[in-house]
């Protein structure tokens, strides 16, 4: 499969998530967009070596950016179209390592060397953890640089 079919991969997760948080119809399109671009940023990223926080932080700029940008022209909260396109960047990955990792300690006999388990899970959780803070950061990077647009008046 060429590499860039993977990046529409993006778009039904955002999609399904945009269902059910029940955002309006006129923007389900958006989402989904939003959703392929964000996940393009990230592997772009990773194709050139970089991190995967730090892709999955540029990758959320851009999705609050643009979604900010869109929603400023609907007249809609921009979180209506960032939080259903970056779901896709969630680190169900790393989650799942830590988790199978703790798992795998608890299965160990008494005398068992868990400690290449606890430090996969320890990594794992530590990268989740910052991919979630990156995407927190990057989603209201648009607020945090233009602060005004959040007060009333």
């Amino acid at each position: 499969m060429m590499h860039w079919l993977t990046e529409l991969w993006a778009a039904p997760a955002a999609l399904g998530f945009a269902l059910l948080f029940n955002v309006p119809p006129r923007t389900i399109v958006a989402c989904g967009i939003l959703a392929i671009i964000g996940h393009a940023a990230r592997s772009g990223v990773l194709a050139l070596h970089g991190d995967v926080v730090l892709g999955t932080l540029i990758a959320a700029v851009v999705i609050g950016l643009l979604a900010d940008l869109w929603a400023g022209r609907q007249g809609d909260p921009p979180a209506i179209y960032a939080i259903s396109a970056a779901i896709p960047l969630v680190p169900g990955k790393f989650m799942y390592e830590s988790v199978q990792a703790l798992l795998g300690i608890a299965v160990l006999p008494a005398d068992g060397n868990g400690a290449a388990l606890i430090a996969t899970a320890g990594i794992s959780a530590v990268k989740a953890a910052m991919i979630l803070l990156a995407l927190s950061f990057g989603i209201a990077a648009p607020l945090l640089l233009r602060p005004h647009l959040g007060k009333a008046g």
